[in-house]
């Protein structure tokens, strides 16, 4: 089968020499006007070359991004479940195409040596394949998909957000008690909100301490700004969860709370504290929401190309790169944010990916059935071999997710996460 090349028509001499070289590496493309025959239809012609192709390749600049025809091309690529790569030729981050770029493979040719290409054309060569063994001549290859030994550990699904953030909650409470010697780490953010409304919810069965005698910690926080700022994702854990658990007596003393600080001084330095906290208590549980993109916030698309660097990265600021700068507040004094880095999920006991908003159904499934990749910092978590997705049944069966677990309550949810764990 073919590659189809999608290309503004403003790149057609660089069409024309990519094919050139792909073809002298005994790689064949398709790419209009060439390959369409006289007098056919242009929209089935490429339509039928699409779904018949072994990958579709991007040459993405400006005009491709803005362009109808390429975001179909590209769409009914994705649609038709072929693998997508983009050859970035200007300096550039995809908007109008961001959606279906971001959880891709993709190459900057900026240079524009063919030498840079070589990995790509090494993998349009080398194609991975399902599990099944299938190749060439017993069938047709998955479309870059690949089996996953052992991850996820379990996924479970419920009939709703707010039943799936439940588990999660009960999964928290009970893991900082069962490892008071472990700590325990919150996520911030949307999922964050959600699930510190189950926490309040379900607290009264664990009091009165919830959280037993574990450490606290927040995975995020804007740099710069105290933890009163507007901004301060701190304020979010400290109001929205802390504050009211303490209210009502359930709240975790003052010694167990190592939430980040966006301060740093001469006495303060909240690297160092968060580092020391989680090497002398490691995270037993971590419940991690990733971006519809597949990142991590603080791990933006092309920051990183080795993905060793970005699992070991460990506590550190990390400036956002402007395709990430969405998910800070723009009318806040930084642009930076301090996070306690992958690595930190990576090597929790217990790892929770919460999956409650539809959005994320897409990335879930890259997860899973895609390649790993420094490009999606989000497949790295697969690193961490007791992770469970805790999702709802909607996004489970979006993101095709196998051997899926339906609990008939959130509690018997959370037992059966924390048997995965073990």
């Amino acid at each position: 089968m073919a590659v189809f090349i999608s290309y503004h028509s403003s790149k057609r001499p660089v069409v024309e020499h990519i094919a050139r070289y792909f073809q002298r590496r005994g790689i064949s493309t398709w790419w209009a006007p060439r390959d369409i025959p006289p007098g056919s239809k242009w929209d089935e012609a490429i339509s039928t070359a699409i779904k018949q192709a072994s990958a579709l390749v991007l040459l993405f600049c400006a005009s491709a991004d803005s362009s109808v025809h390429v975001k179909r091309e590209v769409a009914l690529a994705d649609r038709a479940r072929i693998p997508i790569y983009w050859v970035r030729l200007e300096q550039v981050e995809p908007e109008g195409l961001g959606y279906y770029l971001s959880p891709t493979q993709w190459v900057d040719w900026l240079d524009q040596r063919d030498s840079t290409l070589d990995n790509l054309v090494n993998d349009l060569k080398n194609p991975a394949v399902d599990g099944q063994g299938l190749g060439p001549a017993q069938g047709p290859p998955v479309a870059r998909q690949v089996v996953v030994a052992g991850w996820p550990v379990g996924v479970v699904a419920f009939e709703s957000e707010g039943i799936a953030a439940e588990a999660a909650a009960h999964t928290y409470f009970r893991s900082a008690q069962a490892a008071p010697h472990r700590s325990v780490v919150l996520p911030t953010g949307r999922a964050a909100t959600q699930l510190f409304g189950a926490m309040l919810r379900v607290a009264d069965k664990y009091g009165p301490r919830p959280f037993g005698s574990a450490r606290i910690l927040s995975d995020t926080e804007t740099f710069g700004v105290h933890s009163r700022h507007h901004s301060s994702r701190t304020r979010h854990v400290l109001e929205a969860l802390i504050e009211p658990l303490t209210e009502r007596g359930l709240g975790p003393e003052p010694r167990q709370l190592h939430l980040l600080s966006g301060h740093i001084g001469a006495d303060t330095d909240p690297m160092r504290s968060t580092q020391r906290t989680l090497r002398m208590y490691p995270p037993g549980v971590h419940g991690i929401s990733v971006s519809p993109e597949g990142e991590v916030l603080g791990y933006e698309v092309g920051t990183y190309s080795d993905a060793d660097e970005i699992a070991g990265d460990g506590c550190r600021i990390v400036e956002l790169t402007e395709h990430g700068r969405r998910y800070i507040d723009p009318n806040q004094p930084s642009r930076s944010v301090l996070t306690i880095g992958l690595a930190a999920a990576v090597e929790c006991a217990g790892l929770m990916v919460l999956g409650f908003d539809p959005s994320k159904a897409r990335i879930i499934r890259q997860m899973v059935k895609f390649p790993e990749t420094a490009a999606v910092p989000a497949t790295l978590l697969r690193r961490n071999t007791r992770t469970v997705i805790v999702t709802t049944r909607r996004i489970a069966e979006e993101a095709e997710l196998d051997d899926v677990h339906h609990p008939v309550s959130a509690e018997a949810g959370s037992e059966w996460i924390i048997s995965r764990f073990s």
